[in-house]
């Protein structure tokens, strides 16, 4: 803690923090609901309390006690953007968690570095617009962390039951939430041996209390946990879908790159010398925290299911790096320039690589860029095109990401304006048959989405066993598709992947 000089202040530091990443992260989340594939399930599951156990329960029941007890209104939206305000209130905690910690690294240099550059990062910002378990689980480790640092400091047995509640919290936010154990129980066990067994019953008995009271629809029905969570291994393991990925795989140092900028590598490399020369007084706390995103990093590469969005714990600890390490910069120049003046210097060119779109050579990501996606919206303007450009004898077979409204789904009655063309929705447009095939069933168009057909077209993407015929099929009909064919409409995939999710729409050729 702070001296109760500073005490003040850092509260008002942590509640400015807090409401200034609530108010940037709930802009623009007004997109419908069943964007998200996962969302529609989500709120399906608030509707009617009928849980599926695919993750722990820390999104949906906080979600649910929110709506109770501001009364949200039972449509499917309203209720979807709830859950964002809770998703993106989890980021906000998460910010102010690691800012502490800073502070209690390094101190108000490192706290101010961290929380700014926490708050202009482009993937919590993105992940806040969503109701998924993402920013729950970084609110469980910022808290876990912040937690085992101070009772690496101060053992005591409250502090040994605050750091039990904040490991639940960690593991409720999403299974993988268990890893934060690596660095909580070896903290656990060097501490003092006077007084362990207090510590220990203490840290359990929160532990215990604490994921009983998140979870408890989970635990009052144990079969069906079980068999989400035996579902949930089994993606991890053997990949989604039809698809799996070689192992180990370099998939997370591409979005390391793209949840990173030059001045955060330069910061990072700043913050590891200065702990190298450190080395010898770095507690075994330090060194847990530092090996932690590193660690997270390896462990992701050996699972074949893979996504930019699973990477977030890293990304924010990297960020924490780089914030200590503005204050690092000032420290290790200070002796040929103003330490205050390095360190300022080094926070504007952090924070205006993360947030202003710069002119290239630049071509990382930033905040501004992706403001600029939600805003725009490449599925409401192809539906547009659908309705005034094709003629309405038109006949659509179309991927499942292109949300054209599906006959066979009686929900996109309600999602979606009546078309006068005939839609025919299939896992992937390639399923319905050959091109020769299409033709004579009558199909006019094939609208495609890269989210779908992506896949078939990456080098480290190959079948389970048994799919082999379907991916070689598959693959060969969207590589022709996109090589001979001619789009009618076209939208690049790029960020924002539920917005923009890359959509073509080709006639189908005539034979010959």
């Amino acid at each position: 803690m702070p001296p109760p000089s500073s005490r003040s202040h850092l509260s008002v530091f942590c509640l400015l923090l807090f409401v200034a990443t609530l108010f940037l992260d709930t802009r623009y989340h007004q997109f419908p609901y069943f964007y998200h594939p996962d969302e529609g399930v989500k709120v399906e599951q608030l509707r009617t309390s009928e849980w599926n156990y695919h993750h722990p329960m820390l999104l949906l029941s906080t979600t649910k006690l929110v709506m109770n007890l501001v009364g949200v209104a039972p449509g499917e939206q309203r209720i979807v953007e709830a859950g964002r305000w809770v998703s993106a209130s989890f980021t906000a905690l998460a910010v102010v968690a690691l800012a502490l910690l800073a502070f209690a690294w390094r101190g108000w240099g490192a706290a101010i570095a961290t929380g700014l550059a926490l708050l202009l990062h482009h993937q919590l910002f993105e992940l806040s617009h969503y109701l998924k378990e993402d920013t729950a689980l970084l609110f469980g480790v910022a808290a876990t962390f912040l937690v085992v640092f101070l009772f690496a400091r101060r053992p005591t047995p409250g502090l040994a039951a605050a750091l039990g509640a904040a490991v639940a919290g960690a593991i409720s936010g999403k299974y993988i939430g268990l890893a934060v154990l690596i660095v909580v129980l070896p903290v656990l066990w060097r501490a003092p041996v006077e007084g362990r067994a207090r510590r220990w019953g203490a840290f359990l008995a929160a532990l215990v209390v604490a994921l009983l009271l998140i979870n408890l629809p989970l635990f009052l029905h144990p079969g069906a946990f079980a068999q989400s969570f035996h579902r949930e291994m089994d993606l991890v393991v053997h990949g989604q879908q039809d698809t799996t990925r070689r192992v180990p795989h370099s998939l997370y140092l591409n979005i390391f790159r793209d949840n990173t900028t030059p001045v955060i590598w330069i910061l990072l490399v700043v913050f590891l010398v200065a702990r190298w020369r450190e080395r010898r007084t770095l507690s075994l706390v330090e060194w847990l925290l530092i090996a932690f995103p590193f660690a997270f990093t390896l462990a992701l590469s050996f699972s074949p299911k893979s996504n930019d969005r699973y990477y977030l714990p890293a990304t924010a600890m990297f960020t924490l790096f780089a914030g200590i390490g503005v204050w690092d910069l000032g420290r290790l120049l200070g002796g040929q320039f103003s330490s205050y003046w390095v360190s300022i210097t080094a926070i504007g060119a952090l924070l205006v690589s993360q947030a202003i779109t710069l002119p290239p050579p630049a071509d990382w990501r930033t905040l501004t860029q992706y403001i600029k996606a939600f805003q725009t919206d490449d599925n409401r303007d192809f539906l547009e095109f659908v309705r005034t450009q094709l003629s309405s004898t038109a006949v659509i077979v179309k991927d499942t990401r292109v949300l054209l409204p599906d006959p066979e789904n009686w929900r996109d009655a309600s999602r979606f304006e009546p078309l006068p063309q005939k839609i025919i929705a299939r896992k992937y447009a390639a399923d319905l048959g050959s091109m020769d095939e299409l033709r004579k069933m009558g199909v006019t168009h094939i609208a495609i989405s890269e989210s779908d057909y992506g896949g078939f077209l990456v080098k480290s993407v190959h079948p389970k066993k048994g799919e082999g015929a379907d991916f070689e099929r598959r693959k060969a009909f969207y590589g022709e598709l996109l090589r001979d064919g001619n789009p009618l409409f076209q939208r690049e995939r790029t960020i924002v992947l539920y917005l923009h999710p890359g959509i073509r729409l080709y006639p189908v050729p005539p034979a010959g």
